[in-house]
């Protein structure tokens, strides 16, 4: 199994919210989030492990490790 790196994660979000005309801000906006904080889970600034991080880290299907 091939490990992913974070910018490859980042790269494959954000190529799926494009397929799908959507924007982090739109996404952010539905799902009642800040746009910043969209933006770090997808760029690696939170990690997504706990809280807000991690919902919106699953809302974007992002692997989660456990």
């Amino acid at each position: 199994m091939q490990v992913m790196t974070q910018k490859q994660v980042a790269n494959e979000v954000k190529d799926r919210l494009r397929s799908q005309a959507v924007t982090l801000k739109a996404f952010a906006e539905k799902h009642g989030y800040l746009y910043r904080d969209v933006f770090d889970v997808v760029h690696g600034v939170r990690r997504g492990y706990f809280d807000k991080g991690r919902e919106i880290a699953k809302k974007l299907g992002m692997l989660i490790e456990e």
